[in-house]
């Protein structure tokens, strides 16, 4: 997909954006609504070793886990989740993530300046089925025992610590999920996308790094894993 975008002078000051020195909303829409190429060549998983799914909806990308499957001395977090199925996990801009609906002056913002970080940790009590059908993209992975302890660790050391090793919760929304203070800066360069190809990137799964759109991870996971929605 090529985009043509004609951009004018912009000013940003005290936080806020000039909406008359600015045409910048058809970037903003472009960077967070991508979806995956029509070319792209699905590759299916055997079906062995552990499944983990990965979710784009709308701005939201997330990678989620049966909660069944991690063991809490890996992943002590998950223990504020265990009455759930399953557990969906992002990373994002910190106010831009916590926002209740979508802003355009965090999403310019979070986009064009680097940022403070959050992970978002929801835990899902519906079926897998209802919840991914709330999705507009769902692959499914399996990877073995040892990748699986690689992802989660590359997960928890994302959370960002006090001096007393303990993770900081920033905030919490209807009561299954929770925001906790993050590591790394959220930038144009540096997205939720590109997280998550460094998390399978750091577990020895084939996968570029050099990844900022949702459109490039999704072509990339179909590569090695099964591709079981796509919202036409």
């Amino acid at each position: 997909m090529r985009i043509l975008f004609i951009v004018a002078p912009l000013t940003y000051k005290s936080d806020k954006l000039n909406m008359h020195n600015v045409v910048i909303f058809p970037i903003i829409f472009f960077f967070l609504n991508t979806t995956p190429a029509p070319e792209v060549h699905f590759k299916y998983s055997d079906g062995d070793g552990i499944e983990i799914y990965f979710i784009k909806q709308r701005w939201h990308t997330a990678i989620v886990f049966n909660t069944s499957d991690i063991d809490t001395n890996i992943f002590p977090v998950i223990k504020n989740f265990r009455e759930y199925k399953l557990v969906d996990i992002g990373w994002g801009d910190e106010e831009f993530y916590q926002y209740p609906d979508f802003d355009w002056e965090l999403a310019f913002k979070a986009l064009f300046y680097p940022t403070p970080s959050t992970l978002r940790v929801e835990g899902i009590s519906i079926s897998r089925e209802l919840y991914f059908d709330l999705s507009e993209i769902v692959v499914k992975m399996n990877v073995t025992n040892e990748q699986f302890k690689d992802i989660l660790k590359f997960i928890d050391d994302t959370f960002f610590r006090d001096e007393s090793g303990e993770k900081i919760l920033s905030s919490k929304a209807g009561g299954q999920i929770i925001f906790y203070a993050a590591k790394g800066k959220y930038h144009l360069f540096n997205t939720c996308n590109t997280w998550l190809a460094r998390c399978l990137n750091k577990a020895g799964l084939k996968i570029k790094t050099d990844i900022i759109l949702t459109e490039q991870l999704f072509n990339e996971l179909a590569k090695i894993g099964e591709v079981i929605k796509v919202k036409e």
